[in-house]
């Protein structure tokens, strides 16, 4: 299992609206094709920040999720009201869970 943290930016001024829409569009399409969301964040001193904490069992579930999104019919809309709001390209982290031993 392994987790991302992904941060989209928007146009200057232009937070609120991508937040807005990730919440109400981005996100939404993501889960109903079976991807985990763990949390979906606003930056307290970013506000054209919006952070968003996917989760994927493995390569394969990823790949699988991914490729659902890509290709449902919505994507395309998705993707152009996605640049039209953008600042720049999202950033990600990918996060694996520290072995047990560390926790100790």
């Amino acid at each position: 299992m392994f987790y991302e943290i992904r941060t989209e930016r928007a146009r200057a001024g232009h937070g609120a609206e991508l937040a807005r829409y990730m919440d109400e569009t981005v996100v939404p399409l993501h889960q109903e094709m079976g991807m985990h969301v763990v949390g979906v964040f606003t930056a307290a001193d970013d506000e054209d920040a919006f952070v968003w904490i996917r989760r994927f069992e493995d390569a394969a579930d990823q790949e699988r999720v991914l490729a659902a999104v890509h290709g449902d019919p919505r994507c395309t809309t998705v993707v152009d009201t996605l640049s039209a709001l953008s600042g720049g390209p999202a950033s990600m982290v990918r996060l694996e869970p520290a072995p047990r031993s560390a926790l100790r």
